[in-house]
């Protein structure tokens, strides 16, 4: 019976029958500036480094933050190895020192607002964060791709530009 840890070495004439391939890959760049639509908006809770320390911990309070996403502009594999590509873009919500959430920037200087405005997206003195989220549901917005990491480690991702 042949040992199954060995390693098999092919021959320079099996090689010579193995042709390249080309992998599959999406260019993150052909979106950047299109029009999308926003599908998915969502008031969540993620990890920060720059909130309150939890009394009697070391780590950070999450911060609040409203979660807006457009729909897929594109799609790599099939089934359960399936990757959907799609902007998506976090705006940090107001919390107190407890991490309670409390409001959303309304100064014209936030980002939430400067987004707002560029989609067209009017927000009134008494909207609250629920109307907020329905507004922006099923509007357009404009893609803006960006690298981030150098060299191996450079990958492209799509926020909005606002």
């Amino acid at each position: 019976m042949e040992n199954q840890s060995e390693q098999k070495v092919l021959s320079p004439e099996e090689m010579e029958k193995i042709p390249g391939v080309e992998g599959e890959s999406v260019d993150l760049w052909e979106y950047d500036k299109k029009e999308v639509e926003l599908k998915k908006v969502e008031v969540i809770q993620v990890p920060s480094k720059y909130t309150p320390l939890i009394e009697d911990s070391e780590e950070h309070q999450p911060q609040w933050v409203l979660k807006v996403g457009s729909e897929v502009v594109a799609t790599l594999g099939e089934g359960e190895d399936k990757i959907e590509f799609r902007a998506s873009q976090l705006f940090n919500l107001i919390q107190d020192k407890e991490g309670n959430l409390t409001g959303f920037p309304r100064g014209k200087g936030s980002n939430l607002m400067k987004f707002l405005k560029d989609s067209k997206i009017e927000v009134e003195e008494d909207t609250n964060l629920n109307q907020v989220v329905k507004l922006i549901k099923g509007k357009k917005a404009l893609v803006k791709a960006y690298d981030k990491g150098e060299g191996d480690n450079k990958r492209t991702y799509l926020k909005f530009r606002y």
